[in-house]
């Protein structure tokens, strides 16, 4: 088969050979999988964190009494009520300015493992950013749900407030699923449905690499399971769920001729991915702490 205008980009006019087209559908690396994926979870949970809460509150003059991997404490005294539901809202606002951004340069990525890393941080961040959405307005609790120092606390009627949250998320939440389906699939080759085999296995264990890693990290906080179930579940396993069946919510767009997003190993990414998940565990798994003002 030849490879249709759309694909001229990429300097390929020439026809697949079946070795070819093999090559572009094969799985990635594990190990390097494993690695990208671990970093892109780290790196989205730590922007979420620490350059949306804990940023914030010291721009607004505040003073970061404690700082966790999955949570920030906040002494907020002399801050006014606007100041507090700033900082709360800092976190689910700068996941969905970098999930968004990532997500928009990935067709200027050649490199593939880099492409599936721009795109999964991109992802990750993004579903973590709209599926605070729901989770806080089913729930009631997180960055914008009804507790003291949430986006939503006095809010009135309450269930008014949270229903329409609820609402508001499914149609974010799934709006950035199509978002992200939309900026890998001009990279997958093959026909039909075999073109989304690869993405699909792909994303199934970035998602287990991410849960176990946000899990292995809240294991050794101070707050104990709580912690673990408030936090570190919602935000691994619930938000980034969509990576478990976007693929079979996609619909393949005649025969994909694109580069795929199988890659080599690599221990440029397996070592930098080690190094930050270490560094970011080992400084922030058993919470930073500073006495109040």
């Amino acid at each position: 088969m030849t490879w249709p205008e759309s694909q001229k980009d990429w300097g390929l006019t020439m026809t697949m050979t079946s070795a070819e087209v093999t090559a572009r559908t094969a799985l990635p690396d594990l190990w390097t999988l494993i690695a990208v994926s671990a970093l892109a979870y780290i790196v989205s949970v730590a922007l979420h964190e620490h350059g949306g809460h804990t940023a914030t509150c010291v721009l607004l003059g505040g003073h970061p009494l404690e700082m966790g991997a999955f949570y920030v404490n906040c002494e907020t005294q002399g801050m006014s009520a606007l100041g507090v539901r700033l900082v709360a809202l800092a976190g689910p606002v700068v996941s969905v300015l970098f999930g968004s951004l990532c997500l928009a340069v990935v067709p200027a990525v050649r490199a593939r493992a880099m492409i599936y890393l721009v795109w999964l941080m991109g992802t990750v961040s993004l579903l973590q950013g709209t599926g605070y959405l729901m989770f806080s307005g089913v729930s009631g609790f997180g960055d914008l749900g009804t507790e003291p120092d949430a986006v939503l606390f006095g809010a009135e009627p309450e269930w008014l407030w949270r229903a329409v949250l609820s609402v508001a998320g499914l149609i974010a939440y799934v709006a950035a699923v199509y978002f992200a389906l939309s900026r890998i699939l001009p990279f997958l080759c093959g026909k039909g449905w075999e073109q989304l085999a690869v993405p699909h296995r792909a994303a199934r264990v970035s998602y287990a690499v991410g849960a176990v890693t946000h899990l292995l990290i809240g294991a050794f906080n101070p707050g104990g399971l709580h912690v673990v179930l408030i936090s570190v579940l919602p935000s691994s396993l619930g938000a980034t769920s969509g990576l478990l069946w976007m693929f079979r919510a996609a619909w393949p767009g005649g025969k994909g001729a694109g580069p795929g997003i199988a890659f080599e190993r690599s221990w440029s990414y397996i070592a930098v991915a080690a190094v930050v998940t270490l560094a970011y565990g080992l400084t922030f798994a058993r919470t930073l702490t500073w006495p109040a003002h």
